[in-house]
């Protein structure tokens, strides 16, 4: 039989193969796991790597809970992709020179067919996700034809961020019943809000060369086509981000009954216990400092897993939701980005506890990805369950994604990417994902359990 280094799956009948894999989710590991070790399980590689893709994963976050899309919400938006399409498609018939692409044809077929079909929040995605080819193809033809009114797309992006700024402070004083869920619609009501407003500005376009003062324009000088076309996109894609963060207000609103009271103060406090933790903890360059992993030349494992926890870690994502466009106070989304950075802060020292490698370590053997896989399924179950408070599963979402993740494909190793790496890359994505999750229950309960 062929040693364990020259053994593939060509090799192997697939009953092989699945009965290989069986055995070793059954199992888990064989033996225990040290730091240092190398080799987990006393099957080869080429079974457990394959082990890695069937082991189960968390279901997406989406799953769990989604905010509730209407038919006529969803029409609308369908609708909107079809009118830009159609007035783009007036347009290059009359300008002689090749289009590119077909303008969002193809997701506006789907769009209709999953709105017919009573998949409202799939026909919402579809027209979205299409809106920024049509919106860009127009735009892009009004400039050829010469027909780009650069005042008005001003103008409507300056609407699109005003009525972002006038949605998230129509929430105020956040009037929750069920903070678990009523949470997770304040949320996704400001998420889209921010993103409308910083789709509706001058976005790539080099303002200063094109002769554009600030974000509210009017502008001047010449522009391409291609940036005329970024610009409408980004204004139509900002009117339905805000008009979606309108809708699901809305629908809050009329959802939330009388005994829903004022949560707003209780999440100002949650704000600032957040950032006084955040306050105390290290930036990415002190951690690698710490780890001594700034220099990429030679990387072992030790060194390699180092490296990819303080990037991972310390990615500072809780800035964001308040370097915004949107001049408010977004509460609810702030407060779930510091959590996830709290989290982020607090997981890292978890990994490192937990780590299978050391400055001794020269190989990685993907019996380590299953058995952290194992121990993180289990973790996901206690933490998240069949039935989470959607504010929970919004707020573990990232931790949630890393479990996806981690799983070995050798189609990816080639030049500097080794077999190692990669076995190693899903082991820490496993590990990571894990150590987040074992740190979200405390961090959620400040939000829940108010005094």
């Amino acid at each position: 039989m062929p040693s364990d280094s020259t053994l593939s799956l060509s090799e192997l009948s697939r009953r092989r193969v699945l009965a290989g894999v069986g055995g070793v989710v059954a199992l888990g590991t064989l033996g225990s796991i040290a730091v240092g070790a190398t080799a987990p399980t006393a099957l080869p590689d080429v079974l457990t790597d394959e082990a890695t893709k069937h082991y189960p994963t968390p279901p997406e976050v989406t799953e769990h809970w989604r905010p509730t899309v209407t038919e006529a919400h969803a029409r609308n938006v369908v609708e909107t992709l079809a009118t830009t399409h159609e007035r783009a498609d007036e347009r290059w018939t009359r300008i002689d020179e090749d289009r590119f692409g077909s303008g969002g044809s193809g997701w506006l077929e789907d769009a209709r067919s999953a709105l017919e079909s009573g998949n409202y929040h799939e026909a919402l995605f579809d027209a979205t996700y299409g809106l920024q080819f049509a919106a860009n193809d127009l735009g892009r033809a009004r400039a050829k034809q010469g027909d780009a009114d650069l005042q008005a797309l001003a103008e409507r992006a300056i609407d699109v961020r005003d009525r972002a700024t006038a949605v998230v402070d129509a929430l105020s004083p956040y009037r929750v019943g069920d903070p678990g869920t009523d949470l997770a619609w304040y949320r996704r009501i400001e998420q889209d809000a921010v993103r409308g407003a910083g789709q509706a500005t001058w976005g790539s376009v080099d303002a200063t060369a094109n002769g554009v003062d600030d974000d509210d324009g009017p502008p001047r000088g010449k522009f391409d086509p291609r940036d005329v076309g970024d610009l409408t996109e980004g204004v139509v894609l900002g009117d339905v981000a805000v008009s979606n963060a309108e809708r699901f207000h809305d629908h809050l609103t009329e959802r939330l009954g009388d005994d829903a009271a004022p949560y707003e103060s209780h999440l100002d406090d949650v704000i600032e216990a957040l950032r006084s933790e955040l306050a105390d903890a290290p930036d990415r360059e002190t951690v690698i400092e710490r780890h001594d992993v700034r220099s990429t030349d030679d990387y072992g494992p030790d060194e390699f897993a180092h490296s990819r926890l303080a990037r991972w870690c310390y990615d500072a994502p809780y800035v964001s939701p308040w370097t915004t466009e949107v001049d408010t106070d977004a509460r609810a989304l702030i407060a779930v980005g510091l959590a996830q950075g709290v989290v982020d802060h607090r997981a890292h020292g978890f990994a490192i506890d937990h780590l299978v490698v050391d400055e001794s370590t020269t190989d990685f053997d993907s019996g380590h990805v299953l058995a952290e896989k194992r121990r993180a399924r289990d973790t996901y179950q206690d933490v998240i369950g069949d039935d989470p408070d959607p504010l929970l599963t919004r707020q573990a979402a990232r931790a949630i994604e890393d479990l996806q993740v981690a799983t070995v494909d050798l189609d990816h190793t080639d030049g500097d990417w080794t077999a190692w790496k990669e076995r190693l890359d899903a082991y820490l994505y496993a590990l990571v994902g894990r150590a987040k999750l074992e740190h979200h229950p405390d961090v959620y309960q400040q939000f829940v359990n108010r005094p």
